[in-house]
């Protein structure tokens, strides 16, 4: 049964997957993909290092970021940091998150939100 018959439906959202730093993540992409597909109005963007936004290395892992936006594409919510994916399984939890909305109810691993680049990290006085 799929996430729509058990009456929870996706909300745009936009993508954005670090391509250049995983080489073997052909796998994880594949699985992020289906999930994007499985949503009417979720995009996914494939670009190079988001290592200003996200402190990706590449021996860690997939690492992506998710924002809610409206149907026309406008940022309708905060960014959300993913990685390091390593296993098939860990892109499952994130596509099954994504279809579900994208929801705060601890849904989404804690392991899987991925910590901000080191220049988006308050410093202290």
């Amino acid at each position: 049964m799929n996430d729509a018959a058990r009456g929870r439906r996706s909300r745009p959202f936009t993508l954005v997957v670090c391509a250049s730093c995983h080489a073997e993540a052909n796998g994880l992409m594949d699985g992020l993909r289906r999930a994007v597909r499985g949503c009417p109005h979720g995009v996914m963007v494939s670009t190079g290092c988001l290592e200003k936004v996200l402190h990706c290395r590449s021996d860690r892992g997939l690492h992506a970021a998710a924002q809610p936006c409206t149907a026309d594409r406008r940022p309708a919510g905060a960014v959300v940091r993913l990685g390091p994916l390593v296993t098939a399984a860990d892109a499952e939890a994130v596509g099954a998150w994504l279809r579900a909305g994208m929801p705060d109810d601890g849904t989404l691993p804690d392991r899987l939100r991925a910590a901000p680049a080191p220049q988006h990290v308050a410093r202290l006085n």
